[in-house]
């Protein structure tokens, strides 16, 4: 085996477990000084082999290009505009004398926060370029559904036994305790939906591959644990998914009894919360926090406005440093400037030290400024460009498109960007597209005919 070939693949096994391993985002981790995810240590891996063989790299395509902006060229330059023209940020250590950790080091943070923005871009643009997981796409898709399933099971023996994992050192797990709603491996439930949500999306689309029973049981489990996260983000995960009966190609008759199988579901739901004396859990969930994040804050009350309050605030910071932005992760050591300037009546969560803008969008623009934003928007359009113009061509591609309009959802309450479980199912369908796509040009139209599935 030459030395080309080993490293060829010792990177195929790296890029494989980041994509199996992405759900465990909370545990297993290392904790020196900051939390280290498996899937961060092996994406930093791949960099520094990415690093000693530049001569060999390649971008997968557009979208890795415009990645690369996003990830790499414009984190460079915020990060040199805030140490060259910002400075230390001594009001913020003023404001939080207490923030003496690791985590709030200017020295040491800011390019911590470069480090993850640079393996963020090299496993998303090495999973795209992977024809070693196309070539095992579906045994890959397996695997994923199985280990979600794991998650969830514990999960929920978690949310109605014990959560065992809380109670283990703390240099191994950095969980947050819920009685009452389903988190997997994750933080907190709204970042645990995002990632259930795809196990339940790649579930659905991967029945064949599974016993009908033993299928219909992974289905249970799956969508149990989902819906007892308890999260908002459910609403925008159910529209998302009513709307795919108008964005793919179904008869008229197909399409009349979806409409009225969902809304036959939504009333049974509707008289299912009075029954049970419901009601006033699901409209705390997805009427009173839905509208408080929707709204302009006037209180800081409940998670909703809390969300909506701390996004103002990133608004805020894009105006005052519009073009390059305060650095990706600095954002947090300029919140404060703005705690009181933002109209809030009654505070109930107020701003802590290591809070930054809960929006993806918003801590993008406060972070990276228009260069930023601009490289993100050409990023995330050219990947839902590529799910939008093949959606009709493979089930498979339906799956990832449907996914990746809720990924963007999600990313309305999940920052920051530089988190890489938010990239790593769709670097997944930019690398399926890829190679079917090949293979069918290789093979003539009649490939594509053969191969759809519907």
């Amino acid at each position: 085996m030459t030395a080309v070939t080993k490293e060829r693949s010792f990177k195929d096994g790296i890029v494989v477990l980041i994509v199996l391993l992405i759900g465990f985002q909370s545990f297993p981790i290392i904790k020196v000084g900051g939390v280290f995810k498996i899937y961060e240590l092996l994406a930093l891996t791949l960099l520094f082999i990415e690093i000693a063989f530049i001569d060999r790299f390649k971008f997968a395509n557009s979208v890795s290009l415009a990645a690369c902006c996003f990830f790499v060229v414009s984190p460079v330059i915020s990060y040199l505009y805030s140490n060259i023209f910002l400075g230390y940020p001594s009001g913020f250590f003023y404001r939080y004398p207490d923030a003496e950790s690791f985590k709030f080091n200017y020295y040491v943070f800011p390019f911590l926060q470069l480090i993850y923005m640079f393996f963020n871009f090299t496993a998303f643009n090495a999973i795209v370029i992977s024809k070693y997981i196309y070539e095992r796409f579906e045994k890959i898709l397996k695997y994923i559904v199985l280990i979600g399933t794991f998650i969830a099971i514990c999960s929920l023996f978690a949310l109605f036994v014990k959560d065992v994992v809380i109670l283990l050192p703390s240099f191994i797990q950095n969980k947050t305790y819920y009685n009452f709603r389903s988190s997997g491996f994750s933080q907190e439930p709204s970042f645990y939906i995002l990632y259930q949500a795809w196990i339940c999306l790649i579930g659905w689309y991967t029945r064949h591959m599974f016993k009908k029973y033993f299928w219909y049981l992974v289905m249970v489990i799956n969508v149990l644990s989902l819906l007892l996260t308890f999260s908002t983000a459910m609403f925008g995960f159910v529209l998302i998914l009513s709307s795919a009966v108008f964005l793919f190609k179904t008869s008229f008759k197909i399409k009349m009894g979806i409409v009225f199988t969902l809304v036959v579901l939504l009333l049974l739901g509707y008289f299912a919360l009075l029954y049970f004396d419901l009601y006033p859990v699901f409209e705390y969930i997805f009427v009173s926090k839905l509208s408080g994040f929707l709204s302009v804050p006037e209180t800081t009350t409940d998670s909703g406005s809390y969300r909506s309050y701390t996004s103002s605030i990133g608004i805020e910071i894009f105006k005052d440093h519009w073009v390059t932005g305060v650095g990706v992760g600095n954002s947090m050591y300029y919140m404060y400037i703005y705690e009181f300037k933002m109209g809030i009546r009654e505070f109930g969560e107020m701003l802590s030290p290591g809070i930054f803008p809960q929006n993806s969008f918003s801590c993008v623009l406060a972070d990276q400024g228009v260069i930023g934003g601009l490289s993100f928007l050409a990023f995330l359009g050219g990947a839902l460009r590529k799910f939008w113009i093949n959606k009709n061509k493979s089930k498979y591609n339906q799956m990832f498109l449907l996914g990746t309009l809720f990924n963007f959802l999600a990313m309305l309450s999940i920052a920051p960007a530089y988190s890489l479980y938010l990239w790593v199912f769709i670097a997944l369908g930019l690398c399926y597209i890829k190679y079917y796509n090949e293979s069918a040009a290789s093979e003539g139209n009649g490939y594509l005919q053969t191969s759809y599935k519907k």
